[in-house]
């Protein structure tokens, strides 16, 4: 098997879902084989496979990382996935990420669309974990609904406990930090403005 045909072999079959796709196609469009992804990257061929096929969803630091060393941005990469399903995104398409250094915490963005003004995700918070005991600020304005489990809120230094069916909604400039104090996952749809993705 010659190395071109080894490229063509690991190409997705015809609508294979997710992120991994788009960076499969961006690599074999740099003639790269997986080997040499991972010497640019420093992550393991196997680790990039499994991102490819969409076994493990990357940290936002690891995509970045991909991302770069194919040359491409994650605004690029976005608005790819973003022109083939505009309007419908199926649940095997969302894009699903997690911050480096923030265990138990995953994001599926159910809009994945960096040019739009709203982005929505669930937010998903394993039981313990929180964004951090110092609350964080950014521009723009959030509203949460907690669908299932337990959640700690904290907006202004004033705490709210959080039961399902019950919403917050407050501008991303005011100080703002969050914690499962449950024992099962809390399960929230998130919208924020701007992306923050």
């Amino acid at each position: 098997m010659t190395a071109d045909d080894h490229l063509h072999a690991e190409e997705p079959a015809p609508g294979d879902p997710g992120i991994g796709r788009h960076l499969r196609r961006e690599r074999l469009n740099r003639g790269y084989t997986l080997e040499k992804l991972a010497e640019k990257t420093g992550l393991s061929r196997s680790y990039l496979s499994n991102i490819e096929r969409n076994v493990n969803s990357p940290t936002i630091n690891t995509l970045r990382t991909i991302v770069s060393a194919l040359g491409v941005s994650l605004s690029r990469l976005f608005a790819d996935i973003d022109r083939e399903h505009r309007v419908l995104t199926r649940p095997d398409q969302r894009v699903e990420l997690t911050r480096a250094g923030v265990e138990g915490i995953t994001y599926t963005l159910l809009n994945p669309n960096p040019v739009g003004r709203l982005e929505m995700m669930i937010l998903e918070v394993a039981p313990g974990a929180s964004s951090g005991e110092q609350p964080h600020t950014h521009s723009g304005e959030e509203v949460g609904l907690l669908l299932s489990g337990e959640l700690d809120y904290w907006v202004d230094g004033v705490h709210y406990h959080l039961r399902p069916g019950d919403s917050v909604s407050f501008e991303s400039s005011t100080p703002h930090r969050y914690r499962n104090p449950g024992p099962v996952p809390a399960v929230c749809v998130w919208s924020e403005t701007p992306p923050g993705f």
